[in-house]
């Protein structure tokens, strides 16, 4: 059987994130970090967000968004992969809930420059996600809260190297709660708080780099 381009990259990423599969033991993980975006006015106008695919799926990733067999991704193949990826993240709001840790109001949020990456072989290498969330109004420099959850329990979250921010411009503190579920008995739920500090820089244009030492990478 012949499939498109797109048909075939949608098959995979659907394995990939598992839709459809409430599995308590996660299948897929991403190692995550995140890098606030501040204005000129040192106001938190949103958040660039790193995954890392972890070494398993990175190498089941390569093998079939390989289209053409030339032994690298090139750009249409990791923007089909992630277009077909974004596709199926959008009805659960990305695995994301931002809120506002003094009221516990949620924020809203849009998703911007969903793109894929590939970091070569290695230790340091690896495909990533990456992605804009760009708040739909900018915060005052108080503390915001996160959480990334994926309610079909397929995909497990870490941050990257055991740090949540790429950058010193702001501060996090990372925990983790057990609750109660419904169908899937006790969990882990983590969330993150972050701190900026009314002396952060201003990163506009913030972008996170998969050479900041990924953990997870292809190592083959």
């Amino acid at each position: 059987m012949v499939f498109s381009t797109r048909h075939f990259i949608s098959l995979i990423s659907a394995l990939l994130l598992g839709m459809g599969l409430a599995q308590a033991h996660p299948h897929l993980r991403l190692a995550y970090q995140l890098d606030p975006m501040l204005n000129q006015a040192r106001q938190l106008t949103g958040f660039h967000v790193s995954w890392q695919i972890d070494a398993q799926n990175t190498l089941l990733a390569r093998e079939n968004i390989d289209l053409n067999k030339n032994s690298q991704l090139d750009p249409n193949e990791l923007q089909a992969f992630a277009e077909a990826n974004q596709s199926l993240m959008q009805p659960y709001q990305y695995f994301l809930t931002i809120e506002d840790a003094q009221t516990g109001k949620p924020l809203n949020f849009q998703v911007n420059n969903f793109v894929a990456r590939d970091a070569g072989r290695g230790f340091q290498g690896g495909i990533f996600l990456e992605f804009a969330v760009q708040l739909a109004a900018d915060k005052q420099l108080d503390q915001i809260k996160l959480q990334m959850q994926d309610p079909t329990w397929y995909i497990g979250f870490q941050p990257r190297l055991g740090q949540v921010l790429s950058s010193d411009a702001c501060s996090s503190d990372f925990t983790r709660e057990k609750r109660l579920t419904d169908t899937q008995g006790e969990q882990e739920f983590q969330r993150i708080h972050v701190q900026c500090a009314p002396g952060s820089a201003a990163r506009p244009e913030a972008q996170v780099s998969p050479s900041n030492g990924p953990i997870n990478g292809d190592n083959s």
